[in-house]
């Protein structure tokens, strides 16, 4: 008789686009140790791809796409989708991507907690799934369509419960910053998940499921959920909680960035400024009071951050999804273009050619600074005139990167490559970590965020885990995360405390990747963050949620030790294509030039990363990870871990 599977459903399924072939796995197996979608890709991706040789773009790498036990649930904010790969984006090759939205649930009412895509379609063709039925479809007539007609079509041809992961012609001209979309909002926006569908011919993939998610205690489920629900909009739960639903259910992540900016954290003008700028308040709350035209959801959350918008009127009439905070700033702050309806206009392309805004943005502001510099003039990108504030040059220039057309075919490469081939000088106006360009944060302002960013195994990426508790301030919480109340201040260099809060939210951001929830809700913003015992509150009703969905138990801490072993088989993918310690070394601008800009908190102007206090705090890092002073992990760390099929495969590597 077969077990009964209660909150996941028990199979993982198989797509080889090269030969066609379709296989169906017992997941059962995997979900108490690896718990699903984020830790559980990492293990299937380390184990079944040789992760120290395989080319991202080549039909050898995999992309594992996964839900979580809690995904498709009356778990608030339970729409979240998660997917693992090598990266063509960065130089350290390591691909996780996320998105909201409803794939996440329509692919686990097929049937399935995990999605595995191998090989290379012989023609563009897309991956059609609704329940049982698995086909692998022509792309005719959608190759070479943007996002929005392409989900369009699809959704015409299939029916209106369809739900789809699509590329534009971005991730089909193999844009090393393409990325993957879902409805007008969402992307799987980092690491060039886009160029890897399209190194696969794979236009879509189509999700129509109907199956039931059975619950283990649904009675008891219902309860704890719906009170999770209940105190996610509770004003009264603590005031950091309660402004972070306010703020986000009013006017979406754009309605931060005054909050962050108090520290500096908000970068300008290519990481030259940073702060508040009262001249980008248009891009805060504004071209959403005039220009909101409805605010949206993900499945099942409470908080509806999303927007639909509509410019009718001026030079750049246009409607779309968003913008993100990390979409203002990039191609609004970073470009310095307080112009709201440019914005506007820049996303919607962006979202409709399946570009990465945070990537495309710092291509632009790149060559600003390369300009402002005299390091580049306009001859070298077709007569554009990229200067800092002028969004008709950006108009112009993304779909010359979208078709590699003139200079674009060189600027398609990202920031780090334009700027590598160009030569050292050039390097020093690009804001990346590993090859990947920053994302809205200006890391010399709150030293645990440059921990974060400088050791982040895809890049400069603040949802690889930053620190809630150190922008928040509460040196109680501080001491609770890390041992060490100096943790929660944004200036400090304490060794121990920064590396071990650090540390923490690394592992806490795995908890919403791998449950397929929200962390914006659970981790990532002031929500839960008011005291320790909030904290621990919310912790008690994920594991109770867990529990009544799944029939397994576990502690904060049992679920911790599952994070942590999940890390270290990033780390030993990285460090298996060559990645070392000079990799996780703040970039040239943190280390060599101050940061003017007008904020309430901090010094003014932000002062370079102190090297020597920064190598201190990696020091204590590696030796709170186990790794060695090269940021290799040693192989006895990684058996006391249980991890001896990660030691023994890496050390072959490195042989």
């Amino acid at each position: 008789m077969t077990k009964e599977v209660y909150g996941n459903m028990g199979t993982i399924l198989r797509v080889d686009l090269t030969t066609g072939k379709v296989e169906r796995e017992e997941s059962t197996k995997y979900n108490e140790k690896w718990l699903g979608g984020r830790c559980l890709a990492h293990y299937l991706l380390f184990n079944e791809v040789d992760v120290a040789r395989t080319e991202p773009l080549s039909p050898a790498n995999k992309v594992y796409i996964g839900t979580g036990p809690l995904s498709g649930t009356t778990f608030p904010s339970s729409g979240r989708t998660h997917a693992t790969y090598l990266s063509p984006m960065n130089y350290s090759g390591w691909g996780d991507s996320n998105c909201g939205g409803h794939f996440g649930p329509a692919l686990k009412r097929c049937g399935y907690d995990m999605l595995v895509i191998s090989g290379r379609a012989e023609k563009p063709c897309y991956l059609y799934i609704e329940n049982d039925e698995i086909r692998i479809e022509s792309a005719d007539g959608i190759w070479g369509k943007g996002t929005i007609d392409t989900q369009a079509e699809l959704i015409q041809r299939h029916g209106e419960p369809t739900k789809l992961l699509c590329i534009g012609q971005a991730g089909e001209n193999l844009i090393r910053f393409a990325n993957v979309r879902t409805e007008t909002t969402n992307s799987m926006g980092r690491c060039g998940m886009g160029a890897v569908f399209g190194s696969k011919n794979l236009k879509a993939v189509v999700a129509k499921g109907s199956k039931a998610v059975k619950l283990f205690k649904p009675n008891e489920y219902y309860k704890v959920t719906k009170q999770l629900r209940d105190e996610l909009m509770d004003p009264n739960f603590g005031k950091i909680h309660g402004m972070s639903y306010k703020v986000m259910a009013n006017w979406g992540t754009p309605g931060i960035t005054n909050m962050i900016g108090a520290t500096g954290m908000v970068p300008i003008r290519n990481w030259q400024r940073c702060g508040i700028d009262p001249k980008f308040d248009m891009l805060v709350h504004s071209w959403n009071t005039d220009h909101g035209t409805r605010r949206e959801a993900c499945f099942t959350c409470p908080v509806h951050c999303h927007a639909a918008y509509a410019v009718k009127d001026g030079k750049y009439p246009t409607r779309g999804g968003g913008p993100e905070y990390e979409t203002t700033t990039a191609l609004g702050h970073k470009c310095d273009i307080a112009d709201d309806k440019a914005v506007l206009k820049l996303n919607a392309m962006c979202n409709d050619y399946g570009l990465d805004t945070v990537e495309t943005g710092a291509m632009f502001s790149t060559l600003m600074e390369l300009m402002e510099r005299r390091i580049i003039d306009k001859e070298y990108i077709d007569g554009i005139d990229m200067q800092f504030g002028n969004a008709d040059a950006c108009v112009e220039m993304m779909p010359k990167i979208v078709f590699r057309k003139g200079c674009g075919n060189i600027m398609a490469e990202g920031p780090y490559r334009v700027a590598k081939r160009i030569g050292p000088e050039a390097l020093k106006s690009v804001y990346h970590q590993k090859g990947m360009c920053a994302t809205g944060v200006e890391t010399r302002s709150t030293i645990g965020s440059m921990l974060q960013f400088a050791v982040s195994p895809r890049g400069s990426h603040h949802l690889n885990g930053l620190p809630t508790a150190e922008w928040v301030n509460i040196p109680a919480l501080a001491i609770k995360v890390s041992g060490h109340k100096e943790a929660g201040d944004v200036r400090s260099y304490h060794p121990m405390g920064k590396a071990k809060l650090v540390q923490y939210y690394e592992n806490m951001f795995f908890l919403s990747d791998s449950l397929g929830i929200c962390k914006f809700n659970f981790g990532h913003l002031g929500y839960w963050h008011d005291s320790p015992e909030a904290l621990d509150h919310m912790y008690d009703l994920i594991c109770k949620s867990i529990y009544y969905a799944t029939g397994i138990q576990y502690t904060t801490e049992g679920l911790f030790k599952i994070f942590e072993r999940s890390n270290q088989i990033e780390r030993a993918t990285i460090v298996m294509r060559g990645i070392r310690r000079k990799d996780d070394q703040p970039n040239w601008k943190c280390l060599n030039e101050s940061c003017p800009g007008q904020h309430p908190i901090g010094p003014i102007p932000l002062p370079p990363i102190d090297g020597k206090k920064f190598n201190k705090i990696l020091d204590a890092y590696y030796d709170q990870r186990g790794w060695d002073s090269e940021g290799i992990p040693k192989a006895r760390h990684l058996k006391k871990l249980g991890l001896d099929f990660v030691a023994i495969k890496m050390k072959k590597a490195l042989t």
